[in-house]
């Protein structure tokens, strides 16, 4: 079962007709990597206190959905997309706002291809006779902004729960196909074999925090939001999803109440395609 639902989601996502970018023609995704963990997997409940004291276990999320008591145990699938090269590149020439190509792979890959996508997922699962959820795009999905930004199902922390990857110095999450990834989670009632976690701890990835060497990350962000002790992100989303965002995602023919989002910190790094602590070369 689990090796069949890993080849759906990558064919679904790799293969489908709207995988095509607007501008270059090429995919907004590479074939995605799946992880597997076990919904009952205690480091669920630690985010309540390192993300927020609203943030949902598995079981909570899929009985938002189904109801209380319906869940008897299963497994949260992550899928971790590789955004394609061509965006990749044309970000990393980029230095005070996101390229065209960026802005619109943030709108239409991100808000549109990638939603789209996992609902019809969602709906394959139920085809096969199972429940899920994917809670990033439920209802019971929320953002709190108080003197930052969280919210009660961060996608981040749920790929490092499935041994997806760490967390960089920016926040971004480095994989082992680096950083310029997208993120979305499925919450089942499959059982499946987890994955392991074999990272030393949740940084292991980013050069800076596990060995003192990079920081390229601080060099690359436009509005200073990012600096040896970490990440600023409310300073970092005022940018990313302030007017000026918005007015250039409009104005490339993107979604403008999305922004044209940044990836400055991203691209042109050593962890934008690669795990930069164990890889070397192109």
């Amino acid at each position: 079962m689990k090796q069949q639902i890993i080849r759906q989601i990558q064919n679904h996502i790799f293969n489908h007709p709207e995988n095509v970018h607007p501008l270059t023609k090429k995919k907004f995704y590479e074939i995605p990597d799946v992880f597997i963990a076990d919904a009952s997997d205690k480091i669920f409940e630690k985010f309540r206190k390192v993300v927020s004291p609203e943030h949902m276990t598995p079981e909570e999320a899929f009985e938002l959905a189904y109801g209380k008591n319906s869940f008897k145990g299963g497994s949260v699938i992550v899928s971790v997309s590789p955004i394609h090269e061509t965006v990749r590149i044309s970000n990393r020439k980029c230095k005070d706002m996101a390229s065209k190509e960026w802005a619109l792979g943030r709108g239409h890959g991100d808000e549109v291809f990638h939603k789209n996508r996992f609902k019809e997922i969602v709906t394959q699962i139920h085809e096969m006779g199972y429940r899920a959820v994917a809670p990033w795009l439920s209802e019971g999905f929320r953002v709190f902004r108080t003197d930052t930004f969280s919210s009660n199902w961060s996608e981040r922390h749920i790929a490092y729960a499935a041994g997806a990857g760490t967390f960089g110095l920016n926040d971004s999450f480095i994989t082992e196909k680096g950083a310029c990834v997208r993120i979305i989670s499925i919450v089942t009632d499959i059982l499946m074999e987890p994955d392991t976690r074999t990272d030393k701890n949740h940084t292991a990835n980013c050069l800076f925090k596990s060995k003192g060497l990079c920081g390229a990350c601080i060099k690359r962000c436009p509005v200073k939001a990012i600096d040896d002790s970490g990440h600023d992100k409310m300073k970092c989303a005022l940018f990313v999803y302030g007017e000026g965002s918005k007015k250039f995602a409009a104005e490339v023919g993107g979604i403008e109440k999305t922004g044209s989002g940044c990836g400055l910190c991203q691209t042109g790094v050593p962890c934008e395609y690669r795990n930069p602590t164990q890889q070397t070369g192109s």
